[in-house]
């Protein structure tokens, strides 16, 4: 199979809210920073060719911008069990 040719770029001044949730995709996803990168602009601009399955509502979440304070300590609610539930 031939490879198609690619361009480089460098990016510079990428907020520090924007490095947060693309290096947590890149968690969540078991990939590099770059794929991770590369796959949120296909995102963005429409042209992914396979369309995004989530697997949870954190990576739902996360991966379409709407990460916010709110929602990480609601998340993080939601993760806590409470004892007296389960008597």
């Amino acid at each position: 199979m031939e490879k198609k040719p690619t361009v480089q770029y460098t990016v510079r001044d990428v907020p520090e809210e924007v490095d947060g949730l693309l290096r947590e995709c890149a968690a969540m996803e078991g990939v590099s920073l770059n794929q991770a990168t590369l796959r949120a602009l296909e995102r963005g601009l429409g042209t992914e060719r396979q369309p995004v399955r989530y697997r949870t509502l954190r990576q739902m979440i996360t991966q379409n911008k709407v990460s916010t304070k709110a929602w990480q300590a609601a998340l993080q609610e939601q993760d806590q069990t409470n004892p007296e539930d389960w008597k």
